[in-house]
C-alpha cells in the first residue's frame, strides 16, 4: 500500500491506514520500522470497524470523491496490488 500511495498520490489519491491494534504504541513502532509515510489512524475503540463493517484484517476499501465505498477486498497478497491500481485508475478517471 505504501508504494501504491507514493505513486498514485500526485494523481489525487489519497490513503489513510487505519489499524484496529489496542496497542498503539507497538502499531507505531510498526510503522516507523517498516518505513510507512502514509497516513495512519487508530481505531482502539472499535468505531470505524463498526461502520464499514470489517470483517478481518487487511481490509482495503476504496472511496469515491463523493464518500461512497466502490470497492473492497479482503486481505493482500503479491498480486493484489494489479487489481487495487486498476480499481483505483477508474475511480481517479485515469483508465
Amino acid at each position: 500500500m505504501q508504494k501504491i500511495y507514493e505513486d498514485l498520490a500526485p494523481s489525487g489519491l489519497r490513503v489513510v491506514a487505519v489499524d484496529v491494534s489496542n496497542d498503539v504504541a507497538r502499531a507505531r513502532d510498526f510503522y516507523d520500522a517498516s518505513g510507512f509515510t502514509l497516513p495512519a489512524g487508530f481505531d482502539v475503540e472499535g468505531s470505524v470497524s463498526r461502520m464499514f463493517g470489517i470483517e478481518a484484517t487487511p481490509m482495503t476499501y476504496l472511496v469515491d470523491a463523493d464518500g461512497r465505498v466502490v470497492w473492497r477486498h479482503l486481505g493482500f497478497r503479491p498480486g493484489d496490488e494489479d487489481q487495487l491500481r486498476a480499481e483505483i485508475a477508474v475511480v481517479l478517471g485515469s483508465n
